[in-house]
């Protein structure tokens, strides 16, 4: 076999990370739900969830049992993390994708591979992000999660009475939890997959795996030091973006693993997204055809 024949079915694995750091989420959705039934104090936090949504009406359940703020503050649905950084996640994630792309010199760097690495850098970029978007946006109508949600026999059901003269949507014709709550409902009944465990899974790993094959790669070992200071500059601040973005992602995850959802919607949550990474990342190592329209991280 000739030196042209090797790539990337040898040196590529080598420039890979190895398909077990995947572990890393299990284990980190594990150790949070763990802590959110053994510690007291997110006991308490669940406990007090579930006192302010009893059977009364809304207003006299607001009357008898007044509002009172969770005790940890990633418990919170509207901490600043959860609104500016995981509700805009793929946002985060394009930027850092964009600038590993652009100063990278796997990516950046004058070569004849340059164009079929770019290429399938875009390739992989694209599909992670159809299928972010089929599962959590837009699917010929409901996202996938609010399609199994309905499946499964969820409902949009009112909680916030309407004000005299106001006119009432029908509420079981709601497909999606957007439109519930904007209509003053509340989403209960069916199964609903973690769409913040699939998402901060799928970004956070789509991001490791670029950068680590990106900067381990042997054509991008040998460039690493070159160029101009601005473009070692560049390179070094696009690495670590992507590093905080995955970094904060990891830390979002386990918080949501504490403070939300159940174990079974957590799991499929992240189910969907493994599976979508393994065909994106790991399964081109073995598969040649596959590679040749996907590629690997800087090979």
């Amino acid at each position: 076999m000739s030196s042209s024949d090797k790539p990337p079915t040898t040196t590529a694995r080598l420039n890979q990370p190895p398909a077990t750091a995947l572990l890393v989420y299990p284990v980190t959705l594990i150790v949070g739900s763990l802590f959110s039934v053994l510690s007291p104090t997110a006991q308490g936090s669940r406990d007090h969830a579930i006192d302010q949504t009893g059977p009364l009406a809304p207003t006299i359940a607001a009357d008898l049992n007044p509002p009172q703020p969770p005790v940890n503050y990633f418990a919170r649905k509207d901490n600043i993390f959860n609104v500016y950084f995981v509700k805009l996640g793929w946002l985060w994630t394009t930027l850092a994708f964009s600038f590993l792309l652009f100063t990278l010199p796997s990516y950046a760097a004058p070569s004849s591979h340059q164009p079929r690495r770019i290429g399938q850098a875009i390739a992989r970029y694209a599909l992670a992000t159809l299928v972010w978007y089929l599962t959590t946006q837009w699917f010929f109508g409901p996202a996938i999660i609010d399609r199994s949600f309905v499946f499964t026999g969820g409902k949009c059901e009112r909680v916030v009475p309407l004000a005299e003269g106001e006119d009432s949507p029908s509420l079981h014709t709601l497909f999606t939890a957007a439109a519930c709550k904007s209509a003053g409902g509340s989403w209960r009944g069916g199964h609903d997959v973690s769409g913040h465990v699939f998402m901060l899974v799928l970004a956070t790993s789509m991001l490791v795996f670029e950068t680590v094959g990106a900067l381990t790669s042997e054509n991008g070992a040998k460039k690493a030091d070159s160029g101009d200071e601005s473009s070692v500059v560049l390179k070094k601040l696009s690495v670590r973006f992507a590093w905080a973005v995955s970094g904060l992602g990891w830390w979002m995850l386990l918080m949501t693993a504490i403070w939300f959802h159940t174990w079974f919607e957590k799991l499929t949550g992240l189910l969907i997204a493994l599976g979508t990474v393994y065909t994106i990342y790991v399964l081109p190592r073995r598969n040649i055809p596959w590679r040749d329209a996907v590629g690997l991280p800087g090979v």
